[in-house]
């Protein structure tokens, strides 16, 4: 039984922006309330996580990027979807900038965040899918051992060798066609 689900942020839940970092560039993708709502009537709880390397590039601050994480969680709330916790990304191992230029093992491909939501909620890697537009949240997904879904709604759709477990057109079709029937 399906317990939670950890969506990819840009791309998935919400449209591409490059390096968003603007609350006025923040636009969910038609479908995703509806579908998160059938997910939170189901007792599934909802879960962010996200590579945030524009921190570590320069190209907007921590300060920035936790005004858009925190609107969108707001967004979500007022229409009945508690995201019950945001992991965010900050670095890259070759574009970041002093700090934030380092291997992390919360940087997807890796599976640190999805593992982190498993110890912080007790939720096993059966419990839990992975949602994302692209190859690394599909690996991730694959490395922490949980299912994996696709959306075609994003920029980075094509997932190479990796096959997901389902792959949708958008967020409502993953959670109606395959979440929901697990």
């Amino acid at each position: 039984m399906i317990k939670g689900v950890i969506f990819d942020r840009d791309g998935t839940l919400i449209d591409h922006v490059p390096y968003l970092s603007k609350v006025s560039d923040v636009v969910v993708i038609e479908g995703v309330f509806e579908a998160l709502q059938r997910l939170v009537a189901s007792n599934i709880q909802v879960f962010i996580a996200t590579n945030q390397s524009g921190i570590g590039r320069g190209f907007f601050t921590e300060q920035e990027y936790h005004a858009v994480a925190n609107y969108i969680e707001r967004l979500f709330q007022s229409n009945g979807i508690p995201i019950q916790r945001t992991y965010y990304c900050p670095t890259h191992p070759r574009h970041g900038i002093g700090v934030y230029k380092c291997e992390s093992n919360d940087r997807k491909p890796n599976p640190g965040m999805i593992q982190r939501v498993m110890s912080d909620f007790n939720v096993k890697a059966s419990e839990l899918v992975m949602v994302g537009d692209s190859a690394v949240d599909i690996e991730a997904a694959k490395q922490a051992g949980v299912l994996s879904a696709l959306v075609r709604t994003g920029v980075d759709s094509p997932v190479q060798d990796l096959v997901p477990d389902f792959i949708g057109d958008d967020v409502w079709s993953v959670v109606n066609q395959f979440i929901l029937r697990q």
